[in-house]
C-alpha cells in the first residue's frame, strides 16, 4: 500500500516521533510505500519521502497538508494524534477537523487515526473531540483494552470503528548491560533509573523523596540515574527541573545520584536504558508509555504506578510491579524488594523479553495495522459499516 503518514518525526525529540519511526520501519519491511507528512522540524538530510510542510504555528497549515496528500495520492492516510501536535494558538487542535472534513468528502481517501491520549475519563473537550473525529475517519486505533471499553461511556454512544493494537516494541535488541554501565561511568553499580521529560506527573520528586532511605539500605553500590530534561519554552517543566536539581543537592546521598541532562539520540537512549537494573515510573497521570515498551525490549524490569496503560502493560507482561500513585512508602518498599532480589529481577527480565517477542514486537504490530488498513478501505468503498465483531487485534 501507499500510505501518507501524518505525525511528528525525528529529529524532533518526541515520543510519538520515535513511535512513528519504529512502526513505519516495520511497515516498510512489509513492503509498503510510506510518505511522511510532518512538522517543519522533521526529517534528516537526504531522508526520502519526507514532507516537512506542517507549520502549526500559523493558521491554515492544514491546507499545505491537504495539498501534499493530493500530491502523494495514497491508499491510506494514517494520522498519529496527540492534542499538542496539531494545536495552533490555543485552538484545541481544531484545524485538524477541517482537514478531516475535506478528506471525508473524497471516496478515494481512507483515513485512520491512532489516539495516543485516551484516558479512563475524558474531559468534555476531549470527549467531544474524539466523538467528532470518529465520525470523520474510517477507523480509529487505541493501544489498550481499557481505552476501548471506556471510550463508549465517555463519548455517550457505541463506537463501531475503533480497534485495539498494543504499543509495539523492538524485538531481539542486544545491548550489553555491562558495556552500557561502563559508557555512563557506572560499572559494577546497581542502577535504578528514570528516563524522560521532566514533568511533575512523572514522579521524579517522589523517587528523590525516598532515595536517602533506599540508598542507606542498598549501600554504596546503588546509583539513581535521572536522565532527561525540560522542554524548551515550557515554563512548568523548567520550574520542575529546577526543583529536582535542588532536591538532588539536598540529598544526603547526592553522590549516589547521577543526573544526565539532554534529549538523546536513539543510541544514547538505548545505552542509558540498558544500564538500568530497574526502571522507575511512579507516574501520577498518563496512558500507555513508550518508555515502558522500550524497557521491556531491553529486558529491564520496572516499577510503575497502578494507573491506566501502565497497569495494563504490567499485568499483560508480568514484568513489572505496580504501586499506588503518590504512596511513597509503598514505592520505597517495592524498590527495595526488587533491588534486593536478583532472582526476581532476572525472572522479570525474561518475562519482559518474552512479552515483546511473542506479543508486541513491531513486525506483529505492523501486520495488525495492515488488517486495519484493509478494513478502512472496505469501509470507504461501501460507505457503511457494521458492529465490530473482533476489536482487539
Amino acid at each position: 500500500m501507499k500510505i501518507a503518514w501524518i505525525s511528528s518525526w525525528p529529529p524532533r525529540a518526541c515520543g510519538i516521533a520515535t513511535y512513528s519511526e519504529e512502526l513505519v520501519s516495520a511497515l516498510q519491511k512489509a513492503g509498503n510505500d510510506i510518505h511522511i507528512i510532518c512538522h517543519t522540524d522533521g526529517g534528516r538530510p537526504r531522508e526520502k519521502h519526507i514532507y516537512p510542510v506542517m507549520n502549526t504555528e500559523a493558521h491554515g497549515w492544514d491546507d499545505a497538508v491537504y495539498k501534499t496528500i493530493q500530491q502523494i495520492d495514497p491508499h491510506i492516510i494514517h494520522i498519529q494524534h496527540e492534542y499538542g501536535l496539531y494545536q495552533t494558538d490555543k485552538d484545541h487542535a481544531s484545524s485538524l477537523f477541517r482537514l478531516l472534513f475535506r478528506l471525508s468528502l473524497h471516496e478515494k481517501y481512507s483515513t485512520v487515526v491512532t489516539y495516543h491520549s485516551i484516558y479512563n475519563q475524558l474531559n468534555p473537550i476531549q470527549a467531544r473531540y474524539v466523538d467528532v473525529m470518529q465520525r470523520l475517519v474510517c477507523v480509529g486505533i487505541v493501544h489498550a483494552q481499557y481505552q476501548w471499553m471506556n471510550l463508549h461511556a465517555n463519548i455517550g454512544r457505541l463506537v463501531d470503528n475503533v480497534y485495539v493494537i498494543p504499543h509495539g516494541a523492538e524485538e531481539g535488541v542486544s545491548v550489553s548491560k555491562t558495556e552500557a554501565k561502563k559508557k555512563i561511568g557506572l560499572e559494577n553499580k546497581q542502577v535504578l533509573g528514570m528516563l524522560g521529560w521532566f514533568t511533575h506527573t512523572k514522579g521524579f520528586d517522589s523517587v528523590l523523596d525516598v532515595w536517602d532511605d533506599v540508598a542507606r539500605r542498598l549501600g554504596e553500590s546503588a546509583i539513581l540515574v535521572l536522565a532527561g530534561d525540560a522542554r524548551r519554552g515550557d515554563p512548568a517543566q523548567i520550574d520542575y527541573k529546577e526543583k529536582l536539581l535542588k532536591l538532588v543537592q539536598q540529598s544526603s546521598y547526592k553522590d549516589q545520584i547521577k543526573v544526565v541532562l539532554g534529549s538523546f539520540t536513539p543510541e544514547e537512549y538505548k545505552d542509558i536504558l540498558a544500564s538500568f537494573d530497574l526502571m522507575l515510573m511512579p507516574y501520577t497521570f498518563g496512558s500507555q508509555s513508550g518508555n515502558l515498551a522500550h524497557s521491556f525490549s531491553l529486558g529491564v524490569p520496572a516499577v510503575v504506578s497502578d494507573i491506566e496503560g501502565l497497569k495494563a502493560e504490567a499485568e499483560a507482561s508480568g514484568a513489572a510491579l505496580t504501586v499506588q500513585p503518590g504512596d511513597k512508602e509503598e514505592l520505597k518498599r517495592t524498590l527495595l524488594m526488587v533491588m534486593e532480589d536478583k532472582k526476581l529481577r532476572k525472572k522479570f527480565s525474561k518475562r519482559a523479553s518474552a512479552y515483546v517477542n511473542k506479543k508486541i514486537n513491531w513486525s506483529m504490530t505492523a501486520k495488525k495495522h495492515m488488517r486495519v488498513y484493509k478494513k478502512a478501505i472496505v469501509y470507504r468503498k461501501q460507505l457503511k459499516r457494521g458492529w465490530i465483531k473482533k476489536a482487539f487485534l
